[in-house]
């Protein structure tokens, strides 16, 4: 485990890449073609930051998948199709490509959740077995999501579109696209490793101690699937949408349609009405109900980062 912040010293050839992928969903008799895996990478994309954490380079590619097609309902969400991926490089093609754009010089690699992790690793020991020597790759990977979460002090897992409404930011570029969320992924870095106020910890993510993506719960998948998809979609995934009960939410703050209430028995609560980065205030309490965070520590992580400057692309 290391720590980083705003401040640290500077390692001009130290790089940042972040990274983001679609899949398909297996069969029940496809389940076996790719052991730990729900299905097979279709679209992979990253982006990379200097050492100041802005972009300087991009990496995007459809992936053609070996024994699954894509779904109505994937198609739905990413708007992918299986014609688009008829002349698409296959997967260790595509992660070959994605070796040699990353180069072999000091990176770290976010990922929002371990779920693209998992797959990665077990797509190149389904499919890559002779080719041992892209592992490297796979060595240095931190989950982003397990940062933000530590640092709002969430107890549940929170979706990439959320995080970025929390850090009042909002998406830019198509929704559950590889490139467009791995490049909203390192807005997020940037914003939370140039906050000069953050001591951010990074712990490498271990293959051996990881969850497979049979292991992972519900929850964890479909967070990282979607967040915010309707009801009769996630059902087409097999999720069932359950809202969470009123009362296991923090309800540190009430909301009447003009202004925070502070409990009095709560008086170390921040006056969120005072302050100007509230955007949406109703929607900004219904995450904290609904990803269990305590509004006071929403508050405080938005306050730090408040002043510090968007990503810049080169």
């Amino acid at each position: 485990m290391i720590c980083m912040n705003g401040s640290r010293k500077e390692n001009s050839n130290r790089r940042f890449v972040c990274i983001d992928l679609e899949m398909t969903k297996f069969s029940p008799r496809q389940r076996n073609c790719v052991p730990g895996a729900n299905g097979e990478v279709i679209q992979f994309g990253a982006v990379m930051l200097d050492e100041r954490y802005n972009m300087i380079s991009k990496f995007s590619s459809y992936v053609k998948p070996s024994y699954s097609s894509v779904t109505p309902p994937i198609a739905t969400l990413t708007g992918i199709t299986n014609r688009a991926l008829e002349n698409a490089d296959d997967f260790i093609t595509v992660f070959d490509k994605f070796c040699y754009w990353r180069g072999d010089a000091d990176v770290t690699t976010f990922c929002w959740s371990t779920v693209d992790y998992n797959q990665l690793w077990a797509e190149l020991q389904a499919k890559g077995r002779h080719r041992q020597d892209l592992s490297f790759a796979l060595k240095d990977f931190v989950d982003m999501q397990k940062i933000f979460g530590k640092l709002i002090g969430s107890k549940t897992l929170v979706g990439l579109e959320a995080a970025l409404k929390l850090l009042q930011m909002e998406y830019e570029g198509q929704i559950h696209t590889a490139y467009c969320d791995s490049y909203n992924t390192a807005r997020i870095v940037h914003k939370l490793f140039c906050t000069e106020a953050l001591d951010v910890e990074l712990e490498f993510l271990n293959p051996n101690s990881e969850k497979s993506v049979e292991e992972r719960s519900d929850d964890e998948y479909g967070c990282s699937l979607a967040s915010f998809l309707p009801p009769e979609l996630l059902a087409q995934f097999g999720y069932e949408h359950t809202p969470e009960a009123e009362d296991e939410a923090p309800a540190c703050l009430s909301y009447d349609g003009d202004e925070f209430e502070v409990p009095p028995e709560r008086p170390e609560i921040f006056d969120v009405a005072s302050l100007d980065i509230i955007g949406n205030k109703e929607e900004m309490l219904t995450l904290c109900a609904k990803y269990r965070i305590e509004p006071s520590s929403w508050v405080k992580l938005a306050r730090e980062v408040e002043g510090t400057r968007e990503m810049q692309v080169a």
